[in-house]
């Protein structure tokens, strides 16, 4: 009920402020919203199954000082507890249309229209880009806390299918949050599973092409991007830089949150975009190029989650190889075979990670 309430106050503000034409201003509400984003994002944490309980507990505690006990009737009992497994996902719902609503996602032009596309669209507070952020983080966590069937189904029913309708940004961000909360120790069984089985269309559906996107229409805006980025069309905190470098680098965040969930390397990550007409890691390295801050943090992380995976790998390839010339002649010859084969492949996959790893420092020299 306060989420619900809270919401309504911020519209009805939105509005009265929209209608008077001399005071359209609701940075105000920057920090209320970012808070209460922040609220919804912990309780969304919660699984179904503890808000029953929870709320069992609270029609307890009710019955104690009143005349009437609320769990004495159990159809009674039972009409709660579902009135508020009704309004959870009435509340989820709606943030959800909230993070999917390309009105809040228009591109901040610097130019000498601007006034008049502020008087047109006016600024909305959930156009904030950390309460954005926060509010897609609220849609990942209440889907990993309702279990791995609701993560596939958002993913794979809604996302995949509808990614050219829907906002790219919503879309990298809340996918980026998918794998962030799947990796937490609270996650219910078999979520971590899920996000490993959707590794692939999340990549080349997702991912992948947004991040391409992104790129190519922040260096198709040239000198305009970077007036946006430091001109202040990112007043708000948020890392600044313009729409697209901020849909970039969320990009390049949901990669690394995925490579570190599934344990993927330069090498893996290059086969997943193999069957594909996507050069992930010439998108990476074009990356390395811009001038936006929050795009070059964000790459720097995602190359530096990769070279660990990497290192994991030299290191299992270093150990089959010294297994390989103390046991190769003790070994039974079908044994021995499987071990020549798996020197082959470690050695290859070897091979694969000297180049890339090349590709990439020759990337950041040019930088």
């Amino acid at each position: 009920n306060f989420l619900n309430n809270a919401l309504n106050e911020v519209e009805r503000y939105e509005s009265e402020q929209q209608a008077n034409s001399n005071n359209n201003n609701t940075n105000n509400l920057d920090g209320h919203v970012r808070l209460l984003a922040t609220i919804t994002r912990r309780v969304a944490r919660r699984p179904p199954s503890s808000d029953r309980r929870l709320v069992g507990t609270c029609l307890a505690n009710a019955s104690m000082g009143q005349s009437m006990n609320l769990l004495a009737n159990p159809d009674m009992a039972q009409t709660l507890l579902g009135n508020n497994a009704e309004l959870r996902e009435r509340n989820m719902g709606r943030i959800a249309a909230i993070v999917f609503d390309f009105s809040f996602h228009r591109r901040n032009h610097n130019n000498n229209n601007n006034m008049q596309q502020q008087h047109q669209y006016p600024r909305s507070v959930f156009s904030d880009p950390i309460a954005m952020e926060q509010l897609c983080a609220v849609v990942a966590a209440n889907a990993v806390s309702t279990g791995p069937t609701a993560v596939r189904s958002l993913v794979s029913d809604w996302i995949v299918p509808s990614i050219d309708s829907l906002p790219p940004l919503a879309v990298v961000a809340i996918v980026s949050h998918i794998a962030v909360e799947a990796a937490g120790k609270g996650c219910p069984a078999g979520t971590k599973d899920v996000v490993s089985s959707l590794v692939p269309s999340v990549f080349k559906a997702a991912i992948g092409p947004i991040l391409i996107d992104a790129l190519r229409e922040s260096d198709e805006r040239g000198y305009d991007s970077m007036v946006d980025a430091t001109a202040g069309s990112d007043t708000s905190g948020g890392g600044g830089g313009n729409i697209e470098h901020r849909t970039a680098a969320l990009a390049l965040r949901a990669l690394e949150s995925w490579c570190k969930a599934d344990s993927i390397g330069a090498v893996k990550l290059r086969d997943i975009f193999a069957s594909t007409n996507i050069n992930i890691l010439e998108a990476i390295a074009d990356a390395l190029y811009s001038n936006a801050e929050v795009l070059i943090d964000a790459v720097s992380d995602l190359i530096e989650t990769l070279l660990q995976h990497d290192a994991k790998g030299a290191n299992v390839t270093l150990g089959i190889s010294i297994a390989g010339s103390v046991m190769n002649n003790c070994l039974p010859p079908g044994l021995a075979n499987q071990l020549m084969l798996a020197q082959q492949i470690t050695g290859e996959n070897e091979k694969s990670r000297n180049a890339i790893l090349s590709e990439l420092v020759s990337a950041v020299g040019l930088q």
